[in-house]
């Protein structure tokens, strides 16, 4: 699949320290005897008031991952069969959720510098059977939150972060995943904070709480089913571990940010690679640090360059994520998802062309993985600007 390549290079580049409490807690775990919240184990309940401490969260409930934390959401939209959800074109994952709960993602363009939705496009995609708005903070950078949430509570939408990108991010002061209705979190191994797998929903409102926190509890009470909630509770290893990545995730982001600084300049002068930054207000936090090609403009072909970066032996980029939209990926292209054949009225969901801006960006996304020893990202920075060189002389 086309997916494949950038899934390989990032699983190789997916090395996390785990140098803190992490030994000692799942010590303790296992000494209890308590594997689950359920059975009265008490670093679930720590993991999450921490991380709501930290994010200025004011409900918090920790999954097993951050799909399970977007699809929990989707169920909270109350969306089904014939309704609509918003979702950003560059990420597939809000749009499946909204597929595992049988509605239709309707998919909005993105902004070519910040890769995020671009809020000016997204009145235009909303109808009467529109139930919420999912937007991805891309990268590790927010999206104009503020103005989403404005137009999507306007019209009286969920609004649904999706933050599996972008812990610890901020947009005008306030933390992702604290603007809007529902925050979704990934812990998956490469993200920037990693405990293999996991995930954490944040929420300011109590009742949206209740129902997330059904999702990722038991779905019977006394083996008894009162109603349809899934399982998605997380078990209290992962959260051990979690807890105690959240004790150095302030430090660890600013490692990010220090590697990310050595391609700053490492491109700084270069027209045709412009750096993902913006809007006002933001601090991105670099699930990856990204840049995206125009070389076109400069007589510099997309192949030439490709060909220089692999000839360089610079192994922390990647070049044109998945080279698609979420629109062209075979589940929906191929309408592989029973959503696409429940009754919805006679309407003929086509995405041909609805979002140029991603079908001319995704393929010249130039990503570089910046987790790691800082001397190894000035070396591999040093490649990239030696590319750069080359290609201009």
């Amino acid at each position: 699949m086309p997916t494949k390549d950038f899934t390989a290079k990032e699983e190789q580049l997916a090395v996390h320290a785990y140098r803190g409490n992490e030994l000692e807690y799942l010590k303790q775990v296992l000494e209890s005897g308590k594997l689950s919240g359920l059975m009265g184990g008490t670093f679930t309940p720590r993991f999450e008031e921490k991380f709501a401490a930290m994010t200025g969260s004011r409900y918090t409930v920790a999954m097993n991952t951050c799909m399970s934390a977007l699809h929990a959401a989707v169920l909270c939209a109350k969306a089904g069969a014939g309704s609509e959800i918003i979702c950003d074109a560059e990420f597939i994952f809000g749009a499946m959720a909204v597929l595992y709960n049988n509605a239709i993602p309707v998919f909005v363009d993105i902004d070519p510098i910040t890769h995020n939705m671009d809020p000016d496009k997204i009145e235009a995609a909303i109808t009467d059977r529109t139930k919420a708005i999912i937007v991805t903070h891309a990268w590790g950078l927010p999206a104009e939150t503020d103005r989403i949430v404005e137009i999507g509570h306007r019209h009286n939408l969920l609004v649904i972060e999706d933050c599996a990108e972008a812990v610890l991010a901020s947009y005008k002061g306030r933390y992702t995943g604290s603007w809007g209705d529902i925050g979704c979190f990934s812990f998956q191994a490469s993200k920037q904070m990693s405990l293999g797998d996991g995930g954490m929903a944040t929420t300011s409102s109590e009742g949206l709480y209740q129902e997330l926190a059904n999702h990722a509890g038991a779905p019977t009470f006394k083996s008894v089913a009162h109603s349809l909630d899934y399982n998605y509770r997380i078990n209290e290893p992962t959260a051990a571990i979690g807890l105690a990545q959240l004790e150095v995730l302030p430090q660890a982001i600013e490692q990010l940010k220090r590697n990310a600084r050595y391609y700053d300049q490492a491109v700084a002068g270069c027209r045709w690679l412009k750096l993902q930054r913006g809007p006002e207000g933001a601090e991105h936090t670099f699930y990856h640090w990204v840049a995206t090609f125009s070389g076109e403009e400069y007589g510099i072909d997309l192949s030439r360059f490709k060909e220089a970066v692999e000839r360089a032996g610079i192994t922390s980029i990647t070049i044109g994520y998945t080279n698609m939209p979420a629109y062209k990926h075979p589940l929906i292209e191929n309408r592989l998802a029973h959503a696409f054949h429940c009754s919805v009225g006679g309407r003929d969901y086509s995405y041909e062309n609805s979002c140029p801006v991603a079908e001319r960006v995704i393929p010249r996304i130039v990503m570089a993985y910046v987790l790691g020893p800082e001397e190894g990202a000035k070396r591999e920075a040093d490649k990239l600007s030696s590319v750069i060189r080359e290609l201009e002389g």
